[in-house]
């Protein structure tokens, strides 16, 4: 059964995990060890397909060299040969995708990687948006589409929680026993920290393998070795990446507190004071970091943080009702009259002489009868907004208008 349908408001993790329920995810597997759950083939129909990832791909535009990859055996395609300088929708030189290009190294055994596409249509906003609202966590999701036999990476872990999302052809995926202790992206806790054979030499013996098919899911929990290889002429898969809080963002949180305590804001003694005297200052320091971590305000603050730890995922909801004041005339009986030099604006409560300048717009007043205020600006562009919010102001009080 789909997880999307035409109108639906919101995909749970409940909907794509099934038939696993959440609880049962969280407790058996989240952050402890790698999940294969079998799907229907129409799991994600309406999320992904061939005619969408087209329709994605022609917007040109949207798409340079960083958002949109390609890799073969094992190395990125130099942009030079697959891309253009162009101008993006900003105006600025960018090194943009060139269909016949792509498809041209894509013919010679290239994969292709499409970045950050979890904000690009409501089905994969509402997945990315599910994820994240499970995991109190950032969600993002890149696009794989390989061919078969040509590898694009060699094995390696992510520092990242990983959901394989499958949508078209085959996929054979290997896990390895070894799972680097929670990897960051920093520089001595990443993938990029070790050579190609450091990888292959620590990813330890295959755990499990197993041919992804459309609808199908694999979870791999960050620093859990891996690699994948198409097995059918035409595979895609969506890998959303999840990335959560960790202990290290708690040590940036309390700088806000610790900042309001002189007592970090002074200077460390200086070299020539000697080791003893720099010690005593640390250890004063940890025991008020230790009062912070006790703090209720610092928990307040760091359980508001986690709960809005996610990308902004909001959606137009147009068309809108227009905030736009709304104004109608009073009555019937109001009219202007000239008399001598001046003109006058006669009404049931007798007449008054008007602005030099304001015939015009209470002419277009009197014989609209009912409007808005923007379509008053418009009507008079000559005048100042400051100028007609004026004169709006004044025939209102004079109960000339009333506000509808």
């Amino acid at each position: 059964m789909p997880i999307f349908e035409d109108g639906q408001n919101a995909i749970t993790l409940a909907d794509i995990l099934a038939p696993m329920t959440e609880e049962e995810f969280f407790k058996e597997y989240y952050d402890k060890k790698p999940l294969h759950i079998p799907g229907t083939a129409d799991k994600f129909k309406g999320v992904m397909d061939w005619s969408i990832l087209n329709e994605l791909l022609s917007n040109g535009p949207l798409w340079s060299a960083k958002s949109l990859g390609l890799q073969i055996d094992k190395q990125a395609v130099p942009a030079a040969l697959y891309c253009e300088s162009r101008e993006d929708r900003s105006g600025t030189m960018v090194m943009q995708p060139i269909a016949a290009k792509v498809i041209d190294l894509l013919h010679q055994g290239a994969s292709l990687i499409a970045n950050d596409i979890d904000m690009m249509s409501k089905p994969l906003r509402q997945i990315a948006g599910a994820f994240e609202g499970a995991y109190n966590g950032k969600a993002q999701a890149n696009l794989y589409c390989s061919w078969d036999s040509r590898k694009a990476f060699s094995s390696h872990f992510d520092t990242h929680d990983v959901f394989a999302l499958h949508i078209e052809g085959e996929k054979t995926w290997r896990v390895f026993e070894t799972r680097m202790p929670h990897p960051i992206r920093h520089a001595r806790h990443s993938n990029g920290t070790y050579t190609e054979a450091q990888h292959m030499e620590q990813r330890g013996n295959l755990l499990f393998d197993v041919v992804l098919k459309p609808g199908d899911i694999l979870y791999l929990p960050r620093g859990q070795y891996h690699d994948a290889l198409a097995v059918s002429s035409g595979t895609v898969h969506i890998a959303l990446g999840l990335v959560s809080l960790v202990g290290l963002d708690i040590m940036d949180a309390l700088k806000d507190f610790a900042v309001e305590d002189e007592a970090f804001r002074v200077n460390l003694p200086r070299l020539a004071q000697g080791e003893a005297v720099t010690r005593s200052v640390l250890i004063d320091l940890g025991n008020r970091i230790q009062k912070l971590t006790k703090d209720p305000k610092v928990l307040a603050a760091l359980v508001q943080y986690q709960s809005s730890y996610s990308y902004d995922r909001s959606q137009y909801t147009l068309p809108i009702v227009s905030a736009d004041k709304q104004f109608n005339l009073a009555g019937d009986q109001f009219r202007l009259v000239k008399d001598k030099a001046a003109v006058l604006l006669t009404g049931p409560r007798g007449s008054v002489p008007i602005p030099a300048g304001s015939e015009g717009p209470i002419a277009w007043i009197l014989a609209n009868k009912s409007f808005r205020r923007g379509a008053f600006l418009s009507a008079h562009e000559r005048i100042p907004a400051a100028a007609a919010d004026k004169l709006l102001s004044d025939l209102q009080a004079m109960g000339v208008l009333k506000p509808a």
